[in-house]
């Protein structure tokens, strides 16, 4: 009687041990292990904070010039016809009037059921849009030169997509004719933030 009292003591011990204690030890395994998870995740977004609040030092540091310079580089809208005009007022210096003026909205077709509005149908997931433009304009080579090289540098970003010119033909000769003035199709591209 002596030996199964304590084995009787260890058996009891063991099963307590096994449906009492250990599923109360596994939770608690379980909850140190979300408690470090946690804790890195607060110190993540503790040095998230610090680069954020450097982050808005540095964005109050700009100043308002560059801000609109920025703004005027990649515009937070299409604004098509401010796009146009420039283009124009650029050509306009260089005495090589614009023509035949073309672009292409974007079709972005939406509906509306009720208060809220369906996704668009057919538009792309980038986050900048792109409004293609296509004109004509005569002058010489030296002027269209230069016209390119103040598109270059003008402010709004824009892509020359393609450049074809067409040379007088020297069997028409009228009165005002100069075979030095060639007729250019320009194709170009801006963009904007949606």
């Amino acid at each position: 009687m002596k030996v199964i009292l304590p084995i009787l003591f260890i058996g009891i011990a063991v099963v307590a041990f096994i449906f009492g204690v250990n599923p109360w030890y596994n939770d608690v395994s379980a909850l140190r292990s979300d408690i470090l998870a946690y804790n890195t995740a607060l110190d993540n977004s503790a040095q998230l904070k610090l680069a954020e609040d450097s982050l808005i030092k540095s964005y109050i540091g700009i100043k308002q010039s560059d801000k609109d310079r920025l703004n005027s580089f990649i515009p937070n809208s299409v604004n098509n016809i401010q796009f146009i005009l420039e283009v124009e007022r650029i050509a306009n210096l260089h005495n090589m009037p614009i023509k035949d003026l073309k672009f292409e909205a974007k079709k972005q077709t939406s509906s509306n059921s009720g208060n809220t509005v369906v996704a668009q149908v057919g538009v792309d997931d980038k986050p900048y849009g792109v409004f293609p433009l296509e004109f004509s304009t005569e002058g010489t080579y030296d002027s269209f030169v230069l016209f390119l090289k103040d598109l270059e540098y003008n402010l709004r970003l824009i892509d020359i997509k393609s450049i074809s010119f067409t040379v007088p033909d020297s069997v028409k000769v009228t009165d005002g004719f100069d075979p030095n003035i060639y007729k250019y199709s320009v194709k170009v591209e801006t963009y904007w933030l949606k």
